[in-house]
């Protein structure tokens, strides 16, 4: 009797236990529910308060990378969404640059002849908004420096080289331009940039050269001073030899028509 009792009693027991046990994991799985429901509304209100938003400003493209894909898109100016953690945004000018050689006027090209001349140079450049999207991992943080800088001086130097101080001076600077232009434009292109324009500037030629220039320059100009003036009194001549034919035509008497009948 006493061992059916304790049975009967340990039974009961077990049952008490188990829905304890059954309680207690549902209490914790439903803290566990609101916490994570706590969790997401305030992610939810932090993202509806400060939204994760970056902007790209006019005259710009913005390109946003995946850390975790890898991928990237390209944004025109506006409002770029940006998840912590996930995107990286690199905003990249589309606006015309320009670049000097440092000091360029007094960089020393070498003319056909040999001779050092400074040659004051600026090379207008802009992104291609085309082909940055696909390039823009591999651009460096300074475009002028890293691309535009190498290109234009693999370019230069070989093309001055070409023509005598006197030409690069004066007879074909615009050629020079055009030349130079036209085998820098596919360097940069292949870089992703665009090639606006180059100018040529100052040159400054090696003092020797530039005295024997100018000397020769101002023959030159004496030269032209001086055909100019025989020209001039050439023309002063005959306009006064045709000056002089209308007055002699002037005091020539009438001619005397007789006009003879025949009948």
């Amino acid at each position: 009797m006493k061992a059916e009792i304790r049975a009967r009693l340990h039974t009961i027991a077990q049952a008490v236990s188990a829905s304890f046990n059954r309680t207690s994991i549902g209490l914790h799985r439903a803290r566990g529910q609101v916490l994570l429901l706590a969790l997401v509304g305030a992610a939810g209100y932090g993202l509806w308060a400060k939204p994760p938003l970056a902007s790209v400003e006019r005259g710009e493209i913005g390109i946003r990378s995946n850390r975790l894909t890898g991928g990237s898109q390209a944004f025109e100016p506006g409002s770029v969404l940006m998840l912590p953690g996930v995107h990286a945004l690199r905003r990249l000018s589309l606006r015309d640059q320009l670049y000097r050689p440092a000091d360029a006027a007094n960089t020393a090209f070498q003319s056909i002849e040999g001779l050092s001349l400074g040659v004051d140079l600026s090379v207008r450049y802009a992104l291609d908004p085309g082909r940055v999207a696909s390039i823009a991992k591999n651009l460096p943080e300074d475009l002028g420096v890293d691309v535009v800088q190498p290109a234009v001086q693999g370019v230069i130097y070989k093309v001055f080289t070409r023509y005598t101080v006197r030409e690069i001076f004066s007879s074909k600077r615009a050629e020079i331009q055009q030349q130079i232009e036209a085998e820098l434009k596919p360097r940069l292109a292949a870089d992703g940039v665009l090639l606006r324009s180059v100018q040529i500037g100052k040159v400054s030629l090696p003092e020797d050269y530039q005295r024997g220039m100018d000397k020769l320059l101002a023959a030159e100009l004496e030269t032209e001073k001086m055909r100019y003036t025989l020209e001039l009194k050439d023309k002063r001549v005959l306009e006064s030899a045709l000056d002089a034919e209308v007055s002699v035509q002037a005091t020539k008497p009438p001619r005397d028509y007789r006009i003879d009948y025949v009948g």
